[in-house]
């Protein structure tokens, strides 16, 4: 039976306290398999549709974005081949009633030797995923057979040696918890925990492994939109949800999700074992009587998602641990049952159009914008929504017209083919149904405004990241946030700059995390990316929210930038006007 946990009214505390809790000094190692990539975004990759792309044409798709890991529900043949020497992380799946036979551990042998072995290393197998929310299946033979297959077939895998290579576990739905709320009270359903539960997670403990949950903030707030902000759901700002055990102040559903398997685990005494996140999304189209169902909601919640997964802040119980996440779904799938939000949590409709922008999915482009304007906005319609094969990027491109904008890539200028960056407004309400629970805390608010996961130094000349253009006799220039900018467009524009710059600075605990204002991280964020990229005139404009300066934004030594005030502006404006002169008429086609 399926547990609908709600949330709470919620307090009057000041929004901006959120953001300081997604962000912590504290780190910690990864306990997952040690080629996993915790800070990539996975996606799920389903087949219950009869109007699917080809499969070169859905791995062409994928490598176009910046998806990094792809889970699939079976171990698929062709698939496994399409994704060899692509770089693109596959996790394969067993289907529940599979489950039997791999008791044998002869048949596990068998299946790991036909279904992974023959791909490696050329297909980059991280995970097998043994059936699906079995704990909670209506099939009560199952919670029996589960860990001695998964135990066979790790065994398999210490035969062939690839135990370290492919880890074994399981995905569980939230209905696994008899309490979600608050967080601290996570307790597994007490008829299951010690005879089935507790030796699973002893498994995952002893093979390095993690506990992979279906996790859906949309169903949880579905459930009771009255007591459940969408705002918490959907990482947006809100009020926040305490936890009156901890103190804990909860900015958003998703963690708040999380951390209650976290607390129902040290109530097995079991603290070593990763949470991971097999299923999560959010349904752009439904029936009229799903609550919270839209365009928008889908929209806001798995491109906050992904920033809140690639800038890596944890959970409130296991701060700065990168939680290895699959968005549900690669593409709408026109066959699966069930009300019509079931049929629409795909990121890409069957013909490749993106079922709408997710900036984070789009591959940063470092060159300036071309001249055909091939990638302009949009999911658009017509021929050429698939990007050919190994483009990377779309920059100059023209095969990506009228395509995704995903699909097509992104550069930091106006003639990007991004559509924008800020967060929709989340007007409307109306969603899917799904077993899996939900912790019912309410309230949230963006993810911090930092990134570790960049590599490398700051390349240019001037000291640290806040440095100047060049040395010497050269000009001093600077970029930075442009006064009066929207605050929710600056935070999109965090995400890019920070993808490819290094903004390590600005991360709670470095140098130039204060001032902890959103201005003033995004000019850190922004000139970092400027000045690693070349100092060109189309590295600072970020959809125009940025601007360049002669005047030294910076304060003390740490080069850390304050506030830029409106009178730097006309720096801004003379150097166009400087630039202008200098361009020809082709370059200036692209100036703004």
């Amino acid at each position: 039976m399926v547990s609908i946990i709600t949330g709470v009214q919620l307090p009057r505390v000041i929004s901006r306290i959120f953001l300081c809790l997604l962000s912590s000094v504290a780190s910690h190692a990864w306990m997952g398999s040690s080629n996993l990539r915790p800070n990539s975004i996975g996606v799920n990759y389903g087949q219950v549709a009869n109007n699917l792309p080809s499969v070169q044409q859905a791995v062409t798709l994928v490598r176009s974005t910046t998806i990094g890991k792809i889970k699939l529900y079976d171990a698929n043949a062709t698939i496994l081949r399409a994704f060899a020497n692509t770089n693109i992380q596959v996790t394969v799946g067993i289907a529940n009633d599979h489950i039997s036979s791999l008791t044998n551990p002869t048949s596990a042998r068998s299946w790991i030797n036909d279904n992974v072995s023959p791909y490696l290393p050329a297909t980059q197998i991280t995970t097998i995923c043994v059936g699906n929310e079995v704990l909670t299946a209506a099939d009560q033979s199952l919670l029996s057979q589960l860990l001695p297959a998964m135990e066979n077939l790790h065994s398999a895998l210490v035969s062939s040696n690839l135990q370290s290579q492919v880890k074994i576990t399981t995905p569980q739905s939230l209905a696994l918890l008899s309490n979600s709320f608050p967080p601290s009270a996570g307790a597994f359903n007490p008829t299951i925990a010690q005879s089935f539960i507790k030796p699973l997670l002893g498994f995952l403990s002893r093979t390095n492994s993690s506990l992979m949950v279906n996790a859906y903030p949309y169903f949880a707030y579905r459930r009771d939109p009255h007591n459940i902000s969408l705002a918490y759901s959907l990482f947006l700002p809100n009020t926040g949800v305490n936890d009156p055990n901890t103190g804990i102040l909860y900015s958003n559903l998703f963690s708040a999700q999380i951390d209650a398997v976290y607390s129902a685990m040290a109530k097995l005494n079991v603290t070593d074992v990763e949470v991971g996140v097999s299923e999560t999304g959010w349904p752009s189209v439904g029936d009229p009587d799903e609550v919270g169902v839209s365009v928008q909601n889908a929209m806001t919640y798995n491109q906050n998602l992904i920033y809140y997964i690639v800038t890596n802040p944890g959970t409130p119980l296991r701060p700065r641990r990168p939680i290895n996440t699959f968005i549900f779904a690669l593409f709408n799938e026109n066959l699966k049952p069930g009300p019509t939000s079931e049929r629409n949590f795909g990121l890409y409709q069957p013909d490749g159009s993106a079922v709408y922008e997710v900036q984070e999915l789009a591959k940063p482009s470092t060159s300036p914008p071309s001249n055909n304007g091939s990638s302009s906005g949009g999911s658009g319609s017509g021929a050429g929504r698939y990007p050919p094969p190994n483009n990377g990027s779309s920059s100059g491109s023209n095969s990506s017209s009228g395509g995704s904008g995903s699909a097509g890539g992104y550069s930091p200028s106006n003639g990007s083919s991004a559509g924008g960056y800020a967060p929709p407004n989340n007007a409307s309400s109306s969603g899917r149904n799904n077993s899996s629970g939900g912790s019912g805390s309410g309230a949230g608010g963006y993810p911090p405004y930092n990134n570790g996961s960049s590599s490398g130094s700051n390349s240019s000349s001037g000291s640290s990241g806040m440095g100047a253009v060049g040395g010497g006799n050269q000009t001093r220039i600077w970029c930075v946030a442009k006064p009066g900018t929207d605050r929710s467009l600056l935070a999109g524009a965090i995400t890019y700059a920070c993808g490819v710059a290094d903004c390590s600075a600005i991360q709670s605990g470095g140098s130039c995390f204060y001032p902890n204002e959103l201005v003033s991280h995004a000019s850190y964020a922004f000139n970092s990316y400027y000045q690693r990229h070349g100092r060109n005139y189309w590295n600072c404009d970020f959809q125009n929210n940025a601007i360049v300066t002669f005047t030294n934004p910076s304060e003390s030594s740490a080069h850390c930038f304050i506030k830029v005030h409106s009178w730097q502006l006309s720096n801004h404006l003379l150097w166009w006007m400087h630039l202008s002169s200098k361009l020809t008429h082709s370059e200036k086609q692209h100036q703004f």
